[in-house]
């Protein structure tokens, strides 16, 4: 696993377990992130750290150098503000992505969120999140970049591994699955050996399709 994958929004609740995950399977992941010593205590000496902020596109050149993919888990955490959601989950990922491909990155991985195309929900209440992370899809659309959009349910933080995983597109179903869970599907498209341009979204389920994730992503219809 010599892949050097470069982890945003490392030190949130779902990137420290994308984190983890990765250097359970074998990675060196290198990490993103505004506050170099407060990441240090929770991943000490087995990430690279590197500092930049998506904010600003400027910081992003050097951490992005020898990249070869990017998991983006950033997420605004508040409505307003310099954190709100245009700044991070539009302006954000669209500085990021333009600084991967830059940097010639193979494959970025980003995670959106379930309902993004439905304006009405509930949870665009909150500084409009789903309109922008809408538009910020729309950045990685438009890059000449491999990627995966992952469009999970509502996060839990419950142990992984427990429940069957759904998958779908047309962001047409809704539900809930843990972060552990969410965490492995990110390893499972960093590492899916084939091409790929799509978008889907993930649930946990009561019912067990069988399918492993190579032919899972395999029968995905690209954007």
């Amino acid at each position: 696993m010599n892949k050097a994958v470069l982890v945003a929004g490392a030190t949130g609740r779902t990137g420290q377990i994308i984190v983890q995950e990765l250097i359970n399977s074998g990675f060196s992941p290198h990490v993103l992130i505004r506050d170099i010593p407060s990441a240090k205590e929770l991943f000490g000496d087995k990430v690279t750290y590197h500092q930049g902020d998506v904010r600003h596109v400027e910081t992003l050149n050097e951490p992005l150098s020898g990249i070869n993919a990017v998991v983006s888990a950033i997420g605004s955490n508040t409505p307003v503000g310099k954190n709100c959601p245009k700044h991070v989950d539009y302006e954000g990922v669209a500085n990021l992505v333009h600084a991967a491909s830059q940097a010639h990155v193979s494959r970025f991985i980003l995670i959106s969120s379930i309902a993004v195309t439905h304006p009405e929900h509930p949870l665009n209440c909150f500084g409009k999140i789903l309109d922008w992370k809408s538009k910020g899809e729309d950045a990685l659309r438009e890059s000449n970049l491999e990627y995966a959009i992952v469009r999970p349910g509502g996060l839990k933080d419950t142990p992984g591994g427990r429940s069957a995983i759904h998958i779908d597109q047309g962001d047409r179903i809704m539900g809930t699955i843990s972060r552990s869970d969410l965490a492995a599907i990110i390893l499972q498209a960093l590492i899916f050996s084939r091409p790929m341009r799509v978008t889907f979204e993930v649930i946990e389920t009561d019912r067990d399709d069988g399918r492993n994730w190579n032919d899972r992503f395999s029968s995905l219809s690209p954007d």
